[in-house]
């Protein structure tokens, strides 16, 4: 595959996402109750790895960084698996799937700063061990992907008459080593701003607007805002509705053969909450133009908060352009069957448009168990599945599948003996790629460094 210009080096993608900064939003609020004790770790580990046959040696770098007081977090995770003798390397020492995460908070009065960066370098097959969001399109290639993400914003006035919030994101993807012409490099950045103004105690009115920008390599440009107002009302005790209504435009242009498809509508979005002793009732609804045409949701849901354990539930039906309705759904679970265990799952089902305005239907499920077997020894079982069922672009349905097994006993105070599996198994229906599946098998010895008290 060409470029029409060279992919960023990785060392300045990372820079680029450690330094531009992230998302802040007033729900952030709630990590006052994170733990705040100062810590520095930096743990190496060596192992013997069984991949395709090939034995290899791995050497991961994990390195954590955590302090913060009341008013403010800060918090910075990394990690690079250096490679020996992979054959997919082109030379004896290689790096693997690498990434880096780095937060910050700041809480001053009733006004809160937030900022965040993530950097994820992987094989496109091994993204859905680090891919936590569901809005984008499951895409099988023999290449990398680069992800360089950066949000940061700013809120104000959450207690008080006028208030509100102001987001800007910044991303940068790129590929290699891929065979599908239509993964393209491209930047995006978007940005919001909402003002809050409460007339009455029982009225909360927002006036809002939104921009996107996205430009590629060869690929499908996009420029796209939305502007409009809305209000939350609290009609009783238990009672609470929310409407909003925005003019959306959208414009695409395609690089390659410079087709443009646009749309211009009003965005209509509206929810009911009845609040329960136990949890609550939300009733939704919402209806948004695009290029591929109107999308059309409802949805129903209920969340239980009981002793033990969290559950939601929801269900409903989408439907793009008065086209037959498909069924969604949501639901997620958390428990700690006991002080040893804990045990969380998560899935759901929701219509997609991808940054080119591909429109598909996401399935994804997020499980994971944990049990500290002794006081030495640990176990941790995490499964990953996703699905995309296109409806309208150039993309083909496809579906991964991973299972990630991990044991740790503990050797004295720093060192640990480690071991584990990972399997995925992936398909796409009509593509270059019919399947592609992978085990990998490793045992090492892992030890820790602290660097605060």
């Amino acid at each position: 595959m060409t470029f029409s210009r060279p992919a960023s080096p990785a060392s300045r993608r990372l820079a680029a996402a450690l330094l531009l900064g992230a998302a802040c939003l007033p729900r952030a609020a709630a990590a006052q109750d994170e733990d705040l004790a100062p810590r520095a770790r930096l743990t190496v580990t060596q192992q013997l790895s069984i991949d395709d046959g090939n034995l290899i040696g791995v050497t991961p770098l994990d390195l954590s960084l955590q302090t913060g007081t009341r008013s403010q977090i800060l918090s910075f995770s990394a990690s690079a698996p250096l490679r020996q003798g992979d054959p997919e390397d082109d030379n004896f020492l290689g790096v693997g799937d690498r990434q880096a995460r780095l937060l910050y908070r700041r809480f001053v009065r009733n006004s809160s700063i937030e900022v965040q960066g993530r950097y994820v370098d992987a094989d496109l097959e091994r993204l859905i061990f680090f891919d936590d969001i569901i809005d984008d399109i499951v895409t099988l290639d023999g290449g990398r992907r680069a992800d360089s993400s950066l949000r940061g914003g700013y809120a104000f006035g959450s207690q008080s008459k006028l208030g509100g919030e102001f987001n800007l994101g910044y991303l940068d993807r790129t590929y290699k080593d891929t065979s599908d012409p239509d993964l393209t490099d491209s930047n995006t950045v978007e940005g919001s701003g909402t003002i809050y103004l409460e007339p009455t105690p029982l009225i909360r009115a927002r006036i809002l607007a939104s921009g996107l920008e996205t430009d590629s390599d060869g690929g499908t440009d996009t420029r796209s805002h939305r502007f409009g107002a809305g209000a939350s009302m609290q009609v009783n005790r238990l009672v609470n509705l929310d409407v909003e209504l925005a003019q959306a435009h959208t414009r695409r242009e395609d690089q390659q053969d410079g087709s443009v498809e646009e749309s211009d509508g009003l965005s209509v979005r509206s929810s009911l909450t009845y609040l329960r002793p136990d949890g609550e009732v939300t009733l939704s609804l919402s209806s948004d133009p695009g290029t591929k045409g109107r999308r059309d949701r409802v949805r129903i849901g209920r969340s239980f908060e009981r002793p033990g354990y969290e559950l939601a539930i929801g269900a409903g039906l989408t439907r793009l352009d008065e086209g037959d309705p498909d069924p969604t759904f949501q639901l997620t679970y958390s428990t700690q069957p006991s002080r040893l265990s804990s045990l969380s799952a998560s899935l759901q089902r929701e219509a997609i448009s991808d940054l080119d305005g591909n429109e598909a239907i996401n399935t994804s499920l997020r499980s994971s168990y944990s049990r500290q077997l002794s006081e030495q020894s640990s176990i941790g079982i995490s499964l990953f599945y996703r699905q995309s069922e296109v409806q309208r672009g150039d993309k083909e349905d496809a579906r991964s599948t991973a299972l990630d097994i991990n044991y740790s006993h503990a050797i004295g105070r720093d060192f640990s003996v480690v071991a584990g599996l990972n399997v995925t198994r992936s398909r796409e229906s009509g593509g270059l790629r019919d399947d592609d599946d992978e085990e990998r098998i490793y045992v090492g010895l892992s030890r820790s460094f602290d660097f605060m008290p």
